[in-house]
């Protein structure tokens, strides 16, 4: 049986145990997915008890869980010393720490957990229930990049629990890193962890590659393949590749001319993208199956004199498209309906959704539908915005130097992944509408841009 699914099945089916001093009609308290306030959390160093581990290596796997459970959104860990691990482990594994405790430690959760041999236990605690959670049983193997994945589905597990909700620390992300090669600049295809780590190489010899896009799997499957740009004869042209097969990509189609920004709806059944074939850099659709490719021939969906369309966006439902236009002398967001193939250009009408800056670009639709994100020059730097289709309102959630640019949401439509260029570096952030705090998840050698963050079914 697979390890991930199993850990889920402990931890949802069976894993209660009782808590000391608590009544046992108590339970275990849940907080709604709808609250802002995060919750206060400590999370003690793992203990070993006959561990085939060294405590190096254990501390290395509390500190993948801790970012974890620190960035899901709905809590804040607490800072761990010592002291507050003695408190936190005060009584035996299976029992609860004392109030005395919960008060010194000012949490709201406690988790605390051992590995013995090779086999991980967990312990979660809530402050006002009778019951805590428990995972026990769970296989290291002491390869880090193995046993990081299996913390990361620990976690969600843990918080999908707690809140009803999926978390996001098992998602992956894509992105381009750009490198001197001698004297010529190259960009290829990443993927990573959603935290940055256990990066690996997607594309090779692409002829500089930008703005890759995975493709939603269909459902109970997982991501399998993407698009992106490629320069590699010349002009930029749309390649569609299969995860873990780099020397092997395809043409999208066989337009004429540039082919830009790719993005493609939910249901996997069309792409939109810029295309100039026609002489403007205008948008274009075109239908598609992941089986066979493009499918039919593309068509213009927006097209206006003179003016440049570009990262277009669709909602949630495929219904509708977000787009960057400066029809009217400004690139703004615009947003249309996605309009049947032979539909006149002239009954194609597009809404403007951006008016406070009028420098806005790079839209990203949130996956339940409500919101757009977005970049715009912002006294002079870029920041990330969010449009709220609910209050109309257009609000900045990053601050500070560095030009913040290409945000992308994560499947829970609460956290954004975006770049950010400061002092001739270029890398990727983390950051959540209940955490406004921006967290660096890349670093080392060349320019990272364009993230992707991977769909769930």
């Amino acid at each position: 049986m697979n390890v991930y699914f199993y850990a889920l099945c402990l931890f949802l089916l069976t894993g209660f145990f009782p808590m000391a001093h608590a009544a046992e009609e108590d339970a275990m308290i849940v907080v709604l997915a709808t609250d802002n306030k995060r919750l206060p959390t400590y999370v003690a160093h793992l203990k070993s008890e006959q561990s085939n581990f060294s405590q190096e290596y254990l501390n290395k796997l509390s500190k993948v869980l801790s970012f974890d459970l620190n960035h899901n959104g709905m809590m804040f860990l607490l800072k761990t010393n010592p002291e507050r691990d003695k408190l936190a482990n005060a009584n035996a594994p299976d029992l609860s720490p004392s109030e005395s405790s919960w008060k010194s430690l000012k949490a709201f959760y406690v988790v605390k957990g051992k590995v013995e041999k090779d086999k991980l236990s967990i312990r979660l605690f809530a402050m006002n229930a009778a019951q805590g959670r428990s995972i026990d049983d769970i296989a290291l193997s002491g390869d880090i990049s193995k046993d990081r994945r299996v913390i990361h589905h620990l976690a969600d597990t843990m918080f999908k629990s707690l809140f009803g909700i999926d978390g996001i620390a098992s998602t992956k992300i894509l992105y381009t890193v750009k490198s001197k090669q001698g004297t010529d600049w190259i960009s290829e295809v990443w993927e990573s962890d959603y935290d940055g780590e256990n990066q690996r190489q997607l594309t090779a010899n692409s002829g500089y590659a930008v703005t890759p896009v995975y493709v939603p799997p269909k459902p109970k499957h997982a991501v399998g393949s993407f698009f992106f740009v490629s320069y590699k004869t010349g002009q930029p042209k749309i390649h569609f590749q299969l995860i873990g097969d780099a020397s092997n990509s395809r043409r999208l189609n066989m337009l004429r001319g540039n082919q830009l920004m790719p993005t493609i709806s939910k249901q996997r059944d069309k792409i939109a993208f810029i295309s100039d074939t026609t002489g403007n850099p205008d948008l274009f659709i075109q239908a598609f199956d992941p089986e066979v490719g493009g499918v039919g021939k593309p068509y213009q969906a927006f097209a206006t004199h003179l003016a440049t369309q570009g990262t277009p966006t669709f909602s949630p439902d495929g219904s509708y498209i977000a787009f960057v236009s400066n029809k009217d002398g400004s690139p703004r967001i615009y947003v249309i309906s996605v309009p049947a193939p032979g539909t006149s250009l002239n009954n194609i009408k597009a809404a403007l959704i951006t008016k406070r800056n009028k420098e806005s670009t790079a839209p990203a639709w949130s996956p339940d539908g409500t919101k757009i994100a977005f970049c715009s020059n912002t006294q002079g730097t870029r920041q990330i915005w969010i449009y709220d289709f609910i209050t109309k309102d257009e609000r900045m959630i990053t601050s500070g130097p560095g030009n913040k640019e290409n945000p992308t949401w994560a499947p829970d439509s609460l956290h954004l992944a975006f770049n950010s260029t400061d002092a001739n570096a270029c890398e990727l952030y983390l950051i959540n509408l209940n955490q406004p705090e921006a967290t660096k998840i890349t670093s080392g050698p060349g320019e990272k841009r364009f993230p992707c963050w991977e769909p769930r079914p």
